[in-house]
């Protein structure tokens, strides 16, 4: 079916649901989530910045803010607001733990979980006055934890790796993988740098805990207050770790983490294991660059296959593609045309 074709179908759907420019997902009367826009409840999926864009501008025109627990505390951790408008954020701020419904008036939000980054969340709209069940993934990753949001009207699916380009076949062997090259690094040179973004840091530090590796994590400051948060009040447990300035290296074996944008600058000297994680090596599970350096295929995002499993599985009348962030919308909603989804790229 053709796209034409499916917004004529389902032109009555597309009066409860749009997607902005500013990546604002707008659903219903009352509702608009990752992004701003006049309504007067913000949802916000994850602590990514790219769905925190306008959060600001929510908190001093919306009546409520929704988030996981963990997501309201990391915002709060990483600086994300203003100090001038932290108030603000408490006051408006309602944690919503998955499963837990929240009503607006005569609409009603319940969040799933999206293994993703901590605290991510899938939301699912209910808008009793049509009758309508509106889906939004967020970012997510498919795995055993996460939940597929069915029976819907509509469902609005990321696009990150919507590209058929975009597949990892080897993803299960994955963590693995890095594990012996850590292990590796450890033993040739008693330091591993791994260079990373927030969520998939603490993503890595969980893979090698729970693989055996014991080794103490030195953290920038950001990634060391995400810890301490998910330490103290969610439950997890990293083992030892030090904030990066106030590490001191003797000859003991340590993993060093550092955000991946200052993987550019680090120092191929003989002295450490340097492993770069990025989503974006799709043909192998890892990648030689050079003498002391790795590239590892390690995602927190779900790949084409995935994607595609997921409107599969979910099974909707209508799927509406993200076209407002990175990534391959009109490739993600032709594949499913071709399967026949109606499907559509929104803004």
């Amino acid at each position: 079916m053709a796209t034409s074709l499916c917004v004529y179908k389902y032109k009555e759907y597309l009066e409860s649901v749009n997607i902005e420019l500013n990546g604002a997902i707008v659903v219903g009367k009352s509702f608009t989530i990752d992004g701003f826009a006049e309504k007067p409840v913000r949802i916000v999926t994850h602590a990514h910045s790219d769905h925190l864009h306008g959060l600001e501008e929510s908190i001093r025109y919306s009546k409520h803010v929704l988030a996981s627990p963990i997501t309201l505390d990391l915002i709060e951790a990483l600086g994300y607001i203003n100090s001038d408008l932290l108030p603000f954020f408490k006051l408006k701020s309602i944690p919503l733990n998955y499963h837990q419904v929240y009503v607006y008036e005569d609409e009603e939000v319940e969040f799933y979980d999206a293994d993703h980054i901590p605290g991510s969340v899938q939301v699912l709209i209910r808008l009793k006055d049509k009758k309508l069940m509106i889906g939004y993934t967020g970012d997510f990753k498919l795995t055993s934890k996460t939940e597929i949001m069915r029976n819907l009207n509509v469902l609005i699916i990321e696009a990150t790796y919507g590209n058929p380009y975009y597949n990892r076949p080897f993803k299960e062997s994955v963590p693995q993988i890095l594990l012996d090259l850590v292990i590796e690094g450890l033993c040739k040179y008693k330091r591993v740098y791994i260079y990373a973004y927030h969520g998939k840091i603490q993503e890595t530090m969980s893979i090698l805990r729970t693989g055996g590796i014991d080794a103490p994590f030195i953290l920038p400051d950001r990634a060391y207050r995400v810890a301490k948060i998910l330490e103290e009040k969610h439950g997890y447990n990293y083992g030892r770790y030090f904030k990066e300035k106030n590490a001191v290296f003797n000859k003991e074996k340590y993993i060093v983490f550092k955000h991946f944008n200052s993987a550019k600058d680090r120092r191929l000297d003989g002295k450490g294991l340097h492993i770069v994680l990025t989503g974006r090596l799709t043909h192998e599970p890892f990648m030689k660059v050079d003498e002391y350096t790795y590239v590892v295929s390690l995602s927190d995002h779900a790949d084409f296959n995935d994607l595609v499993k997921y409107v599969e599985y979910s099974n909707p009348e209508l799927v509406i593609v993200d076209g407002s962030r990175q990534g391959e919308s009109e490739a993600l909603k032709n594949t499913l045309l071709e399967k026949g989804f109606c499907s559509i790229v929104l803004p």
